[in-house]
């Protein structure tokens, strides 16, 4: 998808030239390149095509020279004293600086599109200076460019899946299970296509074969009324079973539509569960929640009516053409050569409208964006008596909705009436040619000829009118497409390999091997971290804010999977799991627990939705939960609203740590645990995770360091590195150790 952003919104290379990428690696001795970036402006702040290129001990900047070929500056990187960023609102300059009174020994500039490229250029060459060795692999490169680059674009908006045809076609896609019923649906419109197209002829045929020959005696009138009486009743058999037909497609359709969009719900929401963490920091709870509801509903009209009414459209505009031509070609030409003007018309407002489309549902996103945000927080908005704020913040972004929508209806209302005026001009001007040759001058024309050619004129402007109002439904149905379709391209990072291992059950050995971790493939979080945890060990993780602590913990419930090293579980490649299965035997304790909205009862058992009621109570109790939960209204089915807000934080605690115990989870993970609650709400939860801890490996993070004087030994992670690891009296008997000066400092705070 990176490639495709790049090369289609960006309008920029995908990667570095092959063949420039050779000459740079053959200047290095193959020294292979690590990372890149297009330096997109030249000095005069034109567009232009240079590179830069980081390899382990070099720098090189490639520019274009006047034979065609590349001028290629080669810098040591031991030569480099300093990163200098000058950025602007659209240039930005990168000033790689030499010795003292040196002129600098590179300078590109570029613009925003490259931003993040060159960051991570800036980012090693920086940690570099600071001692802090970070080598990107040579392999990812080209990854981590791309994603450099479209980044912005992927996380700012919808992307278009496709062109508008590729996104139709997929879109008709999803009616292949009700293949019957699309048949009997089309059945149905072309039944009342076929109905219709009888009835001018018989006027015509009244008129010319019935009426004027009884009228001028060439027949008799017992046998015109018969034909006459036929032609009625047959017209009105056609317009019984028009409207019958009319029923079916409708109602079949519109029930059709209804499945398509409760499918593509359904599709949509399960792959929302697979796809990674990382893809959830990237999006809104907003954003997702539209695409979900608003944007798949947006797609039942152009299912119910969009896809039957623009193709019998299409089939009437090809079958009337050729029946007005043969009735009469020269007033046919005037009818049918402006047709392939107004599509032209009608394919340049649905273009435009695409566009409008697209911005008007962003927007729509940015206004539920305020409400994820605000109705959660509802308590910090009124705590901070942020409530007239937050009004106008909602309304700002409603008028914008409400603008761009506006400003939709004003292309539609005046481009229809543009379009209605060219295509009535045309039957103004069948007027205007066949008068004459009705009075007798030119080729004859009969009377009956002329109205069943009106009669089908009209019925030749209503598809053109039909395709010209479900021009504003098709691209009101692609632009939301598109936004459901990017999330449905969207790959999760952590995916099972064919025929995962399963452990049954997991022990809970636990092994770090040289571990790097990177949330952007360039900036590392982890640095080369190692420990080996036994099944059953209580390992505490301490350390400074930032240096790592959450992270590990994340790669051992394989939230994201490490970008170097290898994490193994009973000696067993983390990777090669079955994650499912794998998180099954996994338990987690949060510092602030999510409840769901529900019963006290549905919560505890949500990792476990088939547990008695006993095996419920057992937890509670062990968790320290039983007798607060029976002390409100209705107990075990007290109803806690969403996130659990009429408990205490302790309470919420307290009811998460039943939820694990019920799990029986093999490895457990907590994440300061007891640290927002009160000493005695602390000691009853200290007690419940005795009770849990037992028997299991334990990852607990905690900033109040003596809640881990018990744990078989603490890990120090500072700065993405495991600085320390012992048990508390050998961390504390260094002497200038981290974890001393952290025990330290917080003994003084108290």
């Amino acid at each position: 998808m990176n490639h495709e952003i790049i090369s289609r919104y960006i309008r920029q290379p995908v990667q570095l030239p092959d063949a420039l990428r050779a000459r740079i690696e053959l200047t290095w001795d193959a020294e292979p390149i690590q990372l890149y970036a297009l330096a997109d402006l030249d000095h005069s702040l034109r567009l232009g095509e240079s590179w830069m290129a980081l390899g382990e001990g070099h720098v090189a900047v490639a520019r274009p020279a006047s034979s065609g070929a590349w001028d290629i500056e080669s810098i040591e990187r031991t030569r480099i004293r300093g990163v200098q960023l000058s950025p602007g609102l659209s240039a930005n300059m990168l000033i790689l600086v030499g010795e003292p009174n040196e002129q600098p020994l590179a300078m590109v500039r570029y613009t925003q599109r490259q931003r993040g490229a060159f960051e991570n250029i800036r980012f090693v060459l920086e940690e570099a200076l600071a001692g802090r060795t970070v080598t990107p692999a040579p392999a990812d490169a080209d990854r981590v460019y791309a994603d450099a680059v479209a980044r912005p674009v992927r996380d700012a908006q919808a992307l278009v899946a496709g062109r508008e045809s590729t996104v139709i076609l997929r879109l008709l896609g999803y009616l292949a299970p009700y293949r019957r019923e699309v048949t009997i649906g089309l059945g149905a419109a072309a039944l009342v296509t076929l109905a219709s197209l009888v009835p001018p002829y018989l006027a015509g045929f009244l008129l010319d074969r019935v009426v004027r020959p009884a009228q001028g005696g060439a027949l008799g009138r017992g046998e015109a009324a018969r034909l006459a009486w036929l032609a009625v009743g047959a017209m009105a058999a056609l317009y019984i079973v028009r409207q019958a037909a009319a029923h079916v497609r409708l109602r079949l359709m519109s029930v059709l539509g209804e499945w398509v969009a409760r499918d593509l719900r359904s599709e949509l929401y399960s792959h929302i569960q697979r796809l990674s963490l990382s893809f959830f920091s990237r999006k809104k709870t907003g954003s997702l929640i539209t695409r979900v509801t608003a944007d798949t509903d947006r797609l039942w009209e152009f299912i119910a009516f969009g896809v039957v009414d623009v193709s019998l459209s299409v089939v009437m505009l090809l079958g009337l053409g050729a029946v007005l031509l043969t009735l009469d070609w020269r007033l046919g030409l005037i009818m049918t050569l402006p047709v392939p003007l107004f599509c032209w018309m009608i394919y340049w407002h649905g273009e435009s409208l695409n566009a409008r489309f697209i911005r008007a549902w962003r927007k729509w996103s940015r206004l539920t964006d305020v409400l994820g945000d605000t109705i959660p927080g509802i308590r910090v908005v009124k705590a901070f008596n942020q409530e007239t704020r937050e009004i106008g913040r909602f309304v700002d972004r409603n008028d914008a909705v409400t603008d761009e929508f506006n400003q939709i209806h004003r292309m539609w209302t005046t481009f229809w009436p543009v379009l209605m005026f060219a295509v009535h001009t045309t039957t103004v001007l069948v007027w205007v040619f066949a008068v004459p040759r009705l009075l007798g001058s030119g080729h004859p024309l009969s009377a009956g000829v002329f109205v069943s050619f009106l009669l089908y004129t009209t019925m030749f402007v209503a598809p053109i009118e039909v395709i010209g109002q479900m021009v504003r439904t098709i691209n009101r149905a692609t632009s939301s497409a598109h936004r459901v379709f990017e999330v449905l391209d969207s790959e999760p990072e952590v995916r099972d390999i064919p025929d995962p291992v399963r452990l049954s059950p997991v022990r809970g050995r636990v092994e770090f091997e040289n571990v790097t971790f990177a949330y952007d493939g360039v900036r590392q979080i982890l640095r080369g971290v190692s420990f080996v945890v036994e099944p059953g060990e209580l390992i505490g993780l301490v350390g400074p804010s930032g240096g790592g602590k959450s992270t590990v913990v994340s790669l051992v419930a394989r939230f994201y999977d490490a970008t170097g090293g290898a994490v193994r579980i009973d000696g067993v490649d983390i990777r090669t799991l079955d994650t499912g299965h794998y998180r099954e035997q996994i338990g987690i304790v949060l510092q602030d627990p999510y409840l769901f909205h529900g019963t006290v009862l549905d919560n505890i058992r949500y990792g476990l939705p088939s547990a008695s009621l006993g095996a419920v109570v057992a937890a509670a109790k062990a968790a320290n939960a039983h007798d607060f939960i029976c002390k409100l209204g209705q107990g075990y089915d007290t109803v806690v609203g969403e996130r659990g807000h009429t408990l205490s934080g302790g309470e919420r605690q307290r009811i998460s740590i039943a939820r694990a115990i019920l799990h029986n989870p093999r490895i457990l993970i907590l994440d300061e645990a007891t640290s927002s609650v009160d000493t005695e709400t602390e000691r009853q939860i200290q007690e419940a995770l005795e009770r849990l801890i037992t028997g299991r490996t334990v990852f607990a993070i905690a900033h109040r360091l003596s809640t881990l004087r018990r744990a078989s030994r603490l890990f120090v992670i500072e700065k993405g590195r495991l600085a320390e690891a012992g048990t508390h009296r050998e961390l504390l008997g260094k002497p200038n150790g981290i974890y001393r000066r952290l025990y330290e400092l917080q003994l003084q705070l108290q």
